[in-house]
């Protein structure tokens, strides 16, 4: 699949993938701040109970489509 795509933004993001692989760095430390933040309000919302379950939201989305 990574040789049949033409996408450069999913090729940056495999490209870093595999760099991160090859790196001692921990994970988080490759994330943007925008990233970081998102994933930081994702664990809060979840701690509040601020959830939807999955079944709801697949159905939310085939809508929209």
């Amino acid at each position: 699949m990574i040789v049949e795509t033409d996408d450069p933004d999913l090729l940056v993001q495999i490209r870093a993938i595999f760099a991160s692989l090859l790196d001692d760095k921990d994970w988080w430390d490759t994330l943007s701040e925008e990233e970081k933040r998102k994933i930081e309000q994702g664990q809060l919302d979840l701690e509040k109970g601020h959830v939807a379950p999955y079944e709801a939201i697949k159905v939310k989305v085939k809508n929209r489509l």
